[in-house]
């Protein structure tokens, strides 16, 4: 309880108002705080306070060897041009068309680490933070602002930094969950120079709609979900596509990284409702939603919907604690092994990883839990087989084969789990497309066949 001193104010304590306007600094002023020779971190995708960045980017030649950590870009900031790049130490987790230019002339580093860790080293202090840069909501009477439609691991990094500073965006949802920070958690606080146009997020990440194909595969994916499943789609056009099955579907609960377009509408139409849930029942829960217009709208104020941190979403520790939990999530090629890629081409680096492995191990060990991998066929208008009998030399394999499950193409679902190597190529060639079937035996049969 707050105590009034005589002739107003309170009595050991500045009130959140008082707190806010004492932290209110241009960005220029809050930006004086980054020295040469430090480690900066910046909020992912939705949380990226683009003012905040472009200014930095015109003070980076008074700040040698800073050391910046990001993921996710939704626009080209001045630090991800690829001459600016190599003449810092630039890290990425999750590449995207604003970033694949700086990675392909490897002026970009990548960060191979698992979101469900991300970023333990930095909350352990193993690697020091010494600035985050981050978006907010105003603050609420209670004087908590928001991380809005995306949280990630912007709480964590907030509570690893030794400096704060955070970018008032006046656009900002505010969601439940664990989105919350007050203000006395920052060190500067600084106004969004300009409006927000974002759009759809799934398109500002460089995902293009379905294509007939993409639909063809998701509807053999949906027919291995079931009334009252725990759901989690990964990022891609296929994973996605699924979600226009799912009309059909009933009691279904969502524990994902990501909450992909359309979700929002089927817990609003009460075919997601979390209602058989072993964790957080009753909630849709993820650290990021990828939706439209109708999907902020809906998500904001909505206690059905719950941001979490990362760290809980696709914490596979977690994940398997759901009864009947089934993750689908989007793969680029798989050999006859089932190993799976699915964030590069041979070793460049074209996404991440994101949450996928953990989902994959999670639902795995989940009661009842299936996970499935999904992909076209083929490529390059049907020239190149995704099923191929070896990847290339240096490719990075992002599920190994003892983890995959169910894998699905337009010509089928098949289960590999328990399988033989041979078991295995025979199940994945007979999903293949017809016209590479008999070179991918041919292959099988040198490889795995006396």
């Amino acid at each position: 309880m707050t105590h009034e001193a005589p002739g107003g104010g309170t009595i050991g304590m500045a009130s959140w108002q008082t707190r806010y306007r004492d932290k209110l600094v241009s960005i220029d002023d809050a930006l004086q705080v980054i020295q040469p020779g430090q480690t900066v971190a910046f909020g992912m995708n939705g949380n990226i306070p683009a003012g905040l960045c472009h200014a930095l980017g015109k003070r980076l030649p008074s700040l040698p060897g800073l050391h910046l950590m990001g993921s996710g870009a939704l626009e080209p900031l001045p630090f991800h041009q690829p001459d600016v790049a190599a003449q810092y130490s630039v890290q990425d987790m999750f590449l995207t068309a604003a970033t694949r230019p700086a990675m392909k002339q490897r002026s970009l580093d990548f960060l191979p680490f698992t979101t469900a860790l991300w970023p333990s080293d930095l909350l352990d202090r193993s690697r020091p933070l010494d600035v985050f840069l981050t978006s907010v909501s105003p603050p609420d009477e209670h004087g908590y602002c928001n991380f809005g439609f995306m949280l990630w691991a912007s709480a964590d990094l907030a509570e690893a930094a030794a400096v704060v500073i955070a970018e008032v965006d006046e656009d900002h949802i505010v969601t439940y969950g664990d989105s919350h920070i007050h203000v006395s958690q920052f060190d500067y606080l600084v106004e969004k120079p300009q409006a927000t146009v974002l759009g759809d997020v799934t398109t500002t990440m460089g995902f293009a709609s379905p294509s007939d194909l993409d639909r063809q595969i998701a509807a053999h994916a949906s027919a291995l979900i079931r009334d009252g499943d725990t759901l989690q789609l990964g990022a891609g056009t296929v994973s996605m596509a699924v979600v226009d099955y799912l009309k059909e579907k009933n009691d279904l609960g969502l524990h994902s990284e990501i909450c992909p377009t359309g979700i929002p509408q089927l817990i609003a139409a009460g075919n997601i409702n979390g209602q058989y849930k072993t964790l957080n029942p009753r909630k849709a829960v993820c650290t990021a939603l990828w939706g439209d217009e109708f999907a902020l709208d809906f998500a904001h104020l909505n206690p059905a919907i719950e941001l979490h941190r990362m760290r809980y979403t696709n914490n596979p520790r977690i994940i398997a604690q759901h009864d009947n939990m089934i993750a689908i999530n989007n793969a680029l090629t798989i050999d006859l092994t089932g190993q799976v890629t699915a964030e590069s081409f041979g070793p460049q680096m074209y996404s991440g990883i994101g949450g996928q492995l953990d989902f994959m191990i999670g639902a795995q060990l989940a009661k009842n839990g299936r996970a499935v991998t999904v992909l076209p066929s083929t490529a390059k208008a049907g020239t190149i087989s995704r099923i191929v009998p070896q990847h290339p030399e240096g490719a990075i394999v992002s599920v190994p084969r003892t983890y995959l499950n169910y894998v699905v193409t337009e010509y089928g679902a098949v289960d590999l789990l328990g399988k033989s190597q041979r078991e295995r190529a025979e199940r994945l060639m007979s999903i293949a497309h017809p016209h590479f079937r008999d070179e991918l035996w041919q292959a099988a049969k040198v490889l795995y066949w006396p």
